[in-house]
C-alpha cells in the first residue's frame, strides 16, 4: 500500500527561485520522499498564492489481512471526484481501519513537518506561520497511479471556553475603568501573556504552555512587588524558589489587600499542584526538548494559570475579579 500526504506551506514559494528542484530521499524514522514543487501533482496551482506544495509518499504493508482487503475494495469502488469509499464498515471496524492508515500516516506527518522546518530554516525563511501547512490531503493507492483521497478527520471533540457573565456597562462600571487606566494604565502584564497563549493552545500548544508558566509566574511576581515594595528588587534580581513553594509558603505571609471571606490565603491545593506540574512540563520543553501536553492537560493548565491570575488580582486588591474564578477552584478552597 502506498501513502500520500499533500499540504501548502504558506508563504515559502517567495524564497525558492525554483521548488520543483527541492526533493529529498529519506530513511529515519521511516523510509519516504518529500518533494516541494509549485503545483500539484496533477498540475493544480496552489490554492493559496505564495505557497508551495509539499507532497509526501511512504510505502508499507498492513499487517492485518482483513483489514488489508477492506482497504482495498475501499479503493476499487472510489466516489466521485477520488474518494474512498468505506461506506457499509461497522464504526468500530472504521477505528482499525483508520488506525491500521494511521500507523503510517502518523510517521509520515511528522517527517514533512521536519522536512519543511529544515528547509525554512536552512533558506532563511525567518517570517511566517509558526504552523504554516494548509489545505492538508490525505491519499491511498495500490499501485502508485491511482489515488483515492480520505478523510483527515478522525474524530470530534467539542470544546467550550471560559466561562463569563454578561456585565452591564453602569456608570459605576465606566468610572471604575477610569480609574484603573489612571492607576495602572493598562491590563495586567501577567493577564497579557495569559491572553496569547489561551490563543496558541491549538496552533502552537509548545508556546502556549511556556508563555502560559510565564504568565502566573509574572503574576506572582508583579503580586509580591505590589504588596511588598521593598522585595521587588529581590524578586526581579535574585533566583527565587519554584512557584509550588512560593504559592505554599510565601504568599500566606503577604500582606493581601483583598481576599475570599472563609478561605484561607494559599490557593487550592489542586491548583497549586497543577500549577507546579505546569512548571515541570514547562521546564522539560525547553531544556530537554520534550514535546508538549496534549490539548486535554494543556487546557486544564491554562484554566488553572487563569485561575490564580484572578487571585492574584483580588490579593491585589481587585475584588471585582473574584466572580471570574471558576466554580472549581472554589469549590476545592478550603476553609480557614
Amino acid at each position: 500500500m502506498r501513502f500520500k500526504i499533500t499540504t501548502e506551506i504558506a508563504d515559502l514559494a517567495q524564497y525558492l527561485v525554483d521548488s520543483s528542484h527541492f526533493k529529498f530521499e529519506l530513511a529515519y524514522p521511516i523510509a519516504a520522499k518529500v518533494e516541494l514543487s509549485d503545483r500539484y501533482p496533477d498540475g493544480q496551482p496552489p490554492k493559496i498564492t505564495g505557497s508551495a506544495v509539499c507532497v509526501a509518499t511512504t510505502l508499507g504493508a498492513i499487517e492485518d489481512k482483513e483489514i488489508a482487503s477492506e482497504i482495498s475494495k475501499a479503493l476499487s469502488k472510489s466516489l466521485g471526484g477520488g474518494w474512498a469509499n468505506f461506506k457499509g464498515i461497522h464504526q468500530e471496524r472504521m477505528q482499525e481501519v483508520f488506525s491500521a492508515i494511521d500507523f503510517f500516516y502518523g510517521p509520515l506527518w511528522r517527517l514533512m513537518q521536519s522536512t519543511i522546518a529544515m528547509v525554512r530554516w536552512r533558506i532563511g525563511a525567518a517570517m511566517g506561520a509558526t504552523d504554516p501547512g494548509r489545505e492538508l490531503r490525505e491519499y491511498l493507492s495500490e499501485d502508485g497511479e491511482t489515488w483515492s483521497q480520505i478523510f483527515t478527520a478522525r474524530s470530534a471533540t467539542l470544546r467550550y471556553g471560559i466561562p463569563f457573565k454578561k456585565t452591564e456597562a453602569s456608570a459605576a462600571l465606566q468610572q471604575e475603568i477610569v480609574d484603573l487606566v489612571s492607576q495602572i494604565g493598562e491590563e495586567p502584564l501577567g493577564r497579557q501573556l495569559f491572553r496569547e497563549a489561551w490563543n496558541l493552545r491549538f496552533s502552537n500548544p509548545r508556546s502556549a504552555l511556556v508563555i502560559g508558566v510565564a504568565a502566573a509566574e509574572v503574576g506572582l511576581k508583579k503580586l509580591i512587588g505590589a504588596l511588598v515594595p521593598d522585595a521587588q528588587w529581590l524578586v526581579d534580581e535574585i533566583q527565587a524558589p519554584s512557584l509550588g513553594k512560593m504559592l505554599r509558603k510565601y504568599l500566606p505571609t503577604l500582606p493581601i489587600k483583598g481576599g475570599l471571606v472563609g478561605k484561607t490565603i494559599r490557593p487550592p491545593r489542586q491548583l497549586i499542584s497543577c500549577l507546579e506540574k505546569a512548571v515541570e512540563l514547562r521546564n522539560k520543553v525547553v531544556h530537554v526538548g520534550e514535546l508538549p501536553p496534549g490539548p486535554d492537560d494543556l487546557e486544564r493548565i491554562l484554566r488553572a494559570v487563569n485561575d490564580f491570575l484572578w487571585i492574584c488580582d483580588c490579593y491585589a486588591g481587585q475584588l471585582w475579579a473574584v466572580p471570574n474564578i471558576s466554580v472549581e477552584t472554589l469549590s476545592a478552597w478550603e476553609d480557614e
